[in-house]
């Protein structure tokens, strides 16, 4: 993307088969990868997993929904799951240089 595109934020809620086949178990690898180079790109801006592994919540920069839509359509487990998509007004995180390390 350019930088002189105006990009939004959205959080995307992906709520995970109940059950997991195994055709789907067979498609996470595949995901993780996806997502690590989206991740790197930083077009995914977070990805998180709940305990239960039913619920994915991922912050995606966009310039608008078309290209949200885009960009988990190269989700390998996209067809096996329901998708939500929020735009936000706002995105506020800790900046990396700003996390504090504990030394046990």
């Amino acid at each position: 993307m350019s930088s002189n595109q105006t990009l939004s934020v959205f959080q995307i809620h992906i709520t995970l088969p109940n059950m997991f086949n195994q055709q789907f178990t067979a498609l996470i690898p595949e995901q993780r990868r996806v997502v690590n180079k989206l991740l790197a790109a930083q077009v995914i801006l977070s990805y998180a997993l709940d305990m239960e592994r039913q619920n994915l919540w991922i912050t995606i920069q966009a310039k608008n929904q078309l290209q949200v839509m885009d960009v988990l359509s190269t989700f390998p487990i996209i067809k096996e799951v329901k998708v939500d998509i929020f735009e936000l007004a706002f995105f506020d995180t800790v900046p990396a240089s700003m996390h504090e390390f504990i030394m046990n």
